[in-house]
This record gives C-alpha cells, structure tokens and sequence, in this order.
C-alpha cells in the first residue's frame, strides 16, 4: 500500500537537494542533476534488491517533486510552447506514478520493477548529454559524440532490451490489468517516438560537424554548440 508518511518527508528530501544544488547551479541543471541521481539510486536498490518498497515511495515522490517544478515553471512562463514541451514528460511522470503504485498492490511487483528499472536505466546518458549541453555549450564535437552515446543507449534499453523483456515475461504481461498494458503501450511508443527524435538530431549533427569541417570552422573547442543545435526537450 502506498504510505503518505513515506511521500511528504521524501518530497522534502528531493526539494532540499535541489534547492542546495541551484546554489552553485542554475535551476535547470541543478534539477537534471536530481533526476539523474534519483535514476541511479532506484537502480541500486533495485540491483541489490534492498528496501524495493521504500524505493517505489522514493521514485513517486521524486515525480510528484518534478510535476510540481514543471507546473510552477509552466504558471511563470504562461507559454503555449513551453507547455507543448513539457507535455511528454508530464503524461510520463503520471504513468510512472500509476505504474510504481501499482506495483505496491498488485501480484506482479518484480515483473513491473523490473521493467521500470529497464526504462529508469534508458535514461541515464540523456542526463548526462544534457548536463554537457548546459554547462560545457562550447565543445561541440564532446556534445555530438554524447548525443550519439545517447541514441545507442537510450535505443537499446527503451526498445531493444524492453521489447525482449515483454516478450520473455509475456504470460506475466498478458495477466496485467488493462490499464496497466495500456499505459506501458504508451510508454513503449513514447519510447518509439524520442528514438526518432534522437535519430533526426544526430542526422542533423552529423551534417552540421562535416560542414564544420569542410569549411575549415573546426578547430579547438570548435565554436559555441549552444548556437549550432537545438536545445534539449526535457527541461529549460
């Protein structure tokens, strides 16, 4: 069952990190620092199989902490963009929290951890690409080569390696509840949809580092990366 006494004190604790890091970092990043540090702990409890319900309570109020930075920021900004933005991430952190609350109450709690430690897992270089992105804008080929790590990596664990573990745990997959195949569907096309995305952006890299290069711009760090590519979806 899902236990308040855990959720407040935990949204306490994500807050607190974040607001101790936005002393030495802008808001962004000091945020994705968060999301990447709470990604990695999730794995270890997971990994070593320790305390499993109490890092399900971690996870969810780590997303009721983000929806709550991304609906303030959203009320600040009052942009239509900004929202279509955010949109993805906001259904996300929702499906994340219905999923990990399922896990709580129903019968196939190490079939739905361990596919949420697999797309959890999916996400750790786009933190750190986009922790280059932010505070090292202007080395760019050091940013082209972590947007490609992204890709593989990102493909890999969200399509590839989850596809397999459906399949594998296919009976169990069948036996779920409909509103829990449903949302993982979504979650899996999600998956789907950002691998695209990934795969355009680094066409646009590639084409963007051979005409760097063909017109002689490449050289030290190569220029200022924030001005040549777009900036990252996930956060402003």
């Amino acid at each position: 069952m899902l236990n308040i006494s855990y959720i407040i004190p935990l949204i306490c604790f994500w807050q607190t990190i974040t607001n101790e890091i936005s002393k030495y970092k802008q808001i962004s990043v000091s945020n994705n620092i968060v999301s990447l540090f709470h990604c990695l702990l999730f794995m270890v409890h997971h990994t070593y199989n320790y305390n499993l319900d109490y890092a399900v309570h971690m996870s969810i109020s780590y997303y009721i902490h983000d929806l709550i930075y991304i609906f303030s920021f959203l009320y600040k900004m009052k942009l239509k963009d900004e929202f279509k933005t955010r949109f993805p991430f906001i259904v996300h952190h929702f499906i994340g929290i219905y999923l990990l609350k399922e896990s709580l109450v129903g019968e196939n709690k190490i079939q739905l951890l361990h596919g949420y430690n697999i797309l959890e897992t999916s996400n750790i270089m786009l933190y750190i690409s986009y922790h280059l992105h932010k505070e090292y804008p202007d080395y760019i080929r050091l940013n082209v080569v972590s947007e490609f790590f992204q890709l593989l990596w990102y493909f890999y664990f969200r399509i590839i390696h989850f596809s397999l573990f459906v399949y594998t745990n296919k009976m169990h997959f069948f036996q779920f509840k409909f509103t829990v195949k449903f949302v993982t569907t979504a979650l899996y096309i999600m998956g789907i949809i950002w691998s695209c995305k990934l795969i355009k952006k680094n066409i646009k890299n590639y084409n963007m580092i051979k005409g760097l290069y063909e017109h002689g711009h490449v050289n030290g760090n190569g220029g200022s990366f924030s001005t040549l590519l777009d900036s990252k979806s996930n956060n402003d």
